[in-house]
């Protein structure tokens, strides 16, 4: 039995390797036709679909089988959103319109926070006058906030306060804190910022009569930080190591650099294999999200030849509208060895592909896209917000007289945004220089050509701007509140009056707006009384000019591209006034319409619209694209 089966051996060992053989073959043969089948497939899909498209197709592709690494893929952005602070205050220069303080938590508080502040009157009895109110006041801390910076404080009422009315009030320096509830009761955290400043109340802004309405309001740049927020990028736990923590601060050092006391330095710092703190260049200080997009779409350990090949697509890719914007990024990633492509792409033929290499040129501090970020500015609202904001990080004077250019516009946020920038841009320059008036507001007028404008801020600072001083208020003009009249004299002149008990005021100034501003406020009166007395003179129609409250541009606003552009054309052909055209249709679509493509453009336009949330990876697989467009 032992021989019989020594003897069949051999021939079972060839019987098995015949088999593994016969096997292998028919395996090679298989894979063979499946990649036969597969290129077929391919080929038809290019034919069928996307034949005006094959370069972006190939472009990533290409991408996809390279071996580019993007921070995004394996790190989330933290930091991006706004952080709460709060605290306690006490309302003071009420004229009996408030109530004296509850007794309770919030009390208690509030008397500890008023040891340190000198007061006309001991802070127990301050707190029982129906001259104060103790209030709420939140605000909220921006992303990339530094120490000193400004910021905007709401205030709200307390439950069951007596308190008629919060006008004419002004919060005595008070504390802010992050706060949470624990086991019921309210756990103050480290102080993180301080305010102090005049109340507006909502109703000055609301024309709704609402009681509500006077018992809350906003302080205009009323806070002010004590602590610097940086950007955090945070490795996902299947990839965190020291390794890949160092090699991607590295990629980031080697592009971004900030000033500090001994020289320049990186902006990221590794804190441990999953934490990467990131510090913000100053000339993304006021777009933390174009920073936030450029880091999750900037490659790491990259070898050389590689990086060569992505630019020559990336190049590419920014010819085309639906890629530019995320292709502009990632140029800008680059840094200086993509300037050329950018360049190149300003003389493309489409508005979103010029706009999007200017953006990016301006952020590594290239004036050649000026021009092309004034036009966008002017003609196309969705990218009114960053071509401001990327005009305010130049410091030449191609874009100072850029955006001198846009204070000219018909539309009101082209020119109040513009007058914005330039004060981020330079807070000294003569443009913005304005004078400080009584309870605490600026009024600054703009000499220029441009249809008379009366504009009221509602956000930052308590700020009047006149463009072209030459806006009156006509002979039928007239304000009666309690101790305050202005009333004009059909002579060119107008009389403001008051009249109290303890003093009393009279002048007589021109009918020009700016004058009779000017005349109110040394009568003692301040922002919200100016703001109610123009409204209600723009309401009768004594106000001869616009009037226009917080005219700010708009972030997320969506481009319409060549349907928009056609409308305007053929509008314009029948009104001379293109600028104005413009802004009116886009303000006409309420609902957006949804152009052929749109989802797949929505999800490529990252780099067109500035992102205040999370930003998610924005290396889109191809084959989710085209089973899309197939779709």
């Amino acid at each position: 039995m032992g021989s019989r089966n020594i003897n069949h051996l051999p021939l079972a060992i060839c019987r098995i390797t015949i088999c593994r053989t016969t096997l292998r073959r028919i395996n090679i043969c298989i894979v063979a036709m499946m990649c036969i089948s597969v290129a077929g497939g391919c080929q038809n899909l290019v034919n069928r679909g996307q034949s005006r498209d094959a370069s972006l197709l190939k472009a990533t592709e290409t991408e996809n089988t390279s071996e580019t690494k993007y921070i995004a893929r394996i790190c989330k952005m933290a930091g991006l959103n706004f952080h709460k602070i709060e605290g306690v205050a006490v309302v003071s220069n009420l004229n009996g319109t408030g109530s004296a303080a509850k007794p309770g938590e919030l009390r208690e508080r509030l008397l500890r926070d008023l040891e340190t502040v000198k007061l006309p009157l001991p802070a127990e009895e301050l707190l029982e006058s129906k001259n104060t109110e103790m209030v709420l006041v939140k605000g909220l801390l921006p992303p990339g906030v530094r120490k000193g910076d400004r910021f905007d404080l709401e205030i709200f009422p307390l439950n069951g306060t007596d308190a008629t009315s919060l006008e004419g009030g002004y919060i005595q320096k008070m504390r802010l804190r992050n706060t949470a509830k624990l086991g019921g009761t309210v756990k103050e955290g480290h102080l993180q910022g301080l305010g102090k400043g005049r109340v507006l109340t909502h109703s000055a802004f609301e024309t709704r009569d609402d009681a509500s309405n006077r018992l809350s309001g906003l302080v205009l740049g009323g806070g002010q930080s004590k602590i610097d927020r940086d950007l955090m990028l945070m490795i996902r736990t299947g990839s965190k190591s020291i390794r890949t923590s160092t090699s991607i601060s590295a990629a980031i050092n080697e592009r971004f650099t900030v000033s500090t006391a001994t020289g320049l330095e990186g902006v990221a710092n590794s804190k441990t294999d999953q934490i990467i703190e990131l510090k913000i260049p100053n000339q993304y200080r006021h777009n933390v999200g174009r920073f936030a997009q450029v880091i999750s779409n900037l490659a790491y350990n990259e070898p050389a030849h590689l990086r060569v090949n992505r630019m020559d697509t990336l190049e590419a890719s920014l010819q085309n509208p639906l890629t530019a914007g995320l292709s502009a990024i990632r140029l800008e990633a680059m840094g200086k060895q993509a300037l050329p492509a950018l360049k190149r792409a300003l003389g493309n033929a489409d508005l979103q592909v010029r706009f999007a290499a200017a953006q990016a040129l301006s952020y590594q501090g290239h004036n050649d896209g000026v021009e092309i970020l004034e036009a966008a500015a002017r003609a196309e609202s969705a990218f009114r917000w960053q071509a401001l904001a990327a005009l305010t990080t130049l410091e030449s004077a191609g874009a100072e007289q850029a955006l001198e250019n846009l204070l000219n516009e018909p539309s009101a946020e082209t020119r109040y945004g513009a007058f914005r920038a330039i004060r981020k841009r330079n807070p000294q320059s003569p443009v913005v220089a304005g004078q400080w008036l009584s309870h605490d507001f600026k009024m600054c007028m703009v000499d220029n050509q441009s249809p008379a404008l009366l504009h009221f801020s509602r956000m930052d600072i308590a700020e009047i701007v006149v463009f072209n001083d030459s806006q009156t208020f006509n002979d039928k003009f007239l304000y009666v509140e309690t101790g305050l009249t202005a009333k004009s004299n059909q002579d060119g002149t107008v009389t403001v009056a008051t009249y109290k008990s303890d003093d009393s005021f009279r002048s007589t100034c021109s009918d020009r707006v700016s004058d009779v501003i000017q005349t109110v406020s040394q009568a003692g009166y301040g922002y919200e009384t100016l703001l109610k007395m123009t409204r209600l003179a723009m309401k009768e129609g004594t106000l001869n000019g616009r009037l226009v409250v917080d005219a700010t541009p708009k972030v997320g606003r969506r481009y319409q591209g060549d349907l928009l552009s056609s409308e305007i054309s053929h509008s314009a052909s029948s009104k001379n006034n293109p600028s104005r055209m413009t802004q009116g249709l886009a303000d006409k679509f309420k609902t957006p319409i949804k152009l052929p493509g749109e989802r797949l453009r929505s999800r490529l336009k990252t780099g067109v619209e500035n992102s205040a949330g999370v930003i998610k990876d924005a290396a889109v697989k191809p084959a989710s694209w085209w089973s899309r467009i197939k779709q």
